[in-house]
Order: C-alpha cells, then sequence, then structure tokens
C-alpha cells in the first residue's frame, strides 16, 4: 500500500528558504537537494511506520535527509502522511 502524501504550508516555506540558500551557494545544488528529499517522500509513502519518533508523545516521525542537515517531521492519518515541517538540524528544534 502506498500512501497518499501531503506537505504542509510551513513546511514548502522551510523547502522553498532552504532550496534558495543551497542555490546560492552552488547552481544545482538547491536542485539537488530537492531530489534527496522526493527520495525520502517516496521511502515515507511506501512504509511511514518504519521511521523513528520525533516526540515522546509517538505523535509524529522523522526521517533523515541524505547529504543535507535536515530531517522530515511527518505524521501518519489513515492512508496520509502529512509532511509538518523540513528541518535543519543545526538550527534550534522547535519540536
Amino acid at each position: 500500500m502506498t500512501y497518499d502524501l501531503k506537505v504542509q504550508h510551513e513546511a514548502l516555506i522551510e523547502i522553498q528558504e532552504a532550496y534558495e540558500w543551497y542555490e546560492k551557494k552552488r547552481v544545482g545544488l538547491g536542485d539537488e537537494l530537492i531530489e534527496e528529499l522526493e527520495d525520502c517522500y517516496q521511502k515515507i509513502s511506501l512504509n511511514p511506520q518504519h521511521y523513528s519518533f520525533a516526540d515522546n508523545r509517538k505523535e509524529f516521525r522523522r526521517i533523515k535527509v541524505a547529504r543535507f542537515p535536515y530531517i522530515i517531521i511527518y505524521e501518519v492519518e489513515e492512508d496520509r502522511v502529512i509532511i509538518i515541517s523540513v528541518r535543519n538540524t543545526w538550527m534550534k528544534s522547535r519540536y
């Protein structure tokens, strides 16, 4: 079973900011970040329960993005995965 995936508006803003930051560092690097995010999305949609919990209440899960210092925070609701945040691990956590 493949889960539907929805990216919340706040996460889209975080992705856009990260993309722009990496593109300023090197043209094409932002695209590489997007490719890594899409790889994570595919993994999550195939098996969202596989990844560890991001909080003590066991409400949110996380997956580390390869090559970049980011984690994707998401929750599973029935047959849907909701991306809550794409967070830079070098920044102070909000969770």
